[in-house]
């Protein structure tokens, strides 16, 4: 039950850090660069920030392990720890990418005006023959 309310606890803490960067940049003027999919390009971008991160530390650790004299089994278990965050990481990426695409599918109605498209050319082709 914990773990439930630290979730709900950094989501209102972000949820209002963002209700605040649209105040600061309502005052600036700026407001309209800051749509709902910005935002979701920006959790896409940050999760491959730190996928980034996650898979250089990996390098050093496995150069670490391969070339230098140091304790195997410590490293090992880094290495494990390593790759389950960057498994979380990858799948928080394909979540994000997924959400972003509903955004922008959302906002241009391509799945909506694709099949509309779709319908079209097959109208045509019909027609031309």
């Amino acid at each position: 039950m914990a773990r439930r309310n630290g979730k709900k606890a950094e989501f209102k803490l972000i949820e209002e850090m963002r209700k605040q960067l649209l105040i600061q940049a309502e005052r600036l003027g700026i407001r309209d660069r800051y749509t709902p999919q910005w935002f979701a390009q920006q959790r896409v971008l940050s999760a491959g920030k730190v996928l980034s991160e996650l898979y250089a530390e990996r390098s050093n650790l496995e150069y670490e392990l391969n070339l230098l004299a140091s304790d195997k089994k410590e490293l090992l278990i880094k290495l494990e720890r390593l790759n389950v965050y960057i498994k979380k990481g990858e799948g928080l990426r394909s979540q994000f990418g997924k959400e972003h695409d509903r955004v922008i599918d959302k906002e241009f109605k391509l799945t909506e005006n694709g099949a509309k498209l779709a319908c079209l050319k097959r109208t045509a082709v019909k027609a031309a023959a």
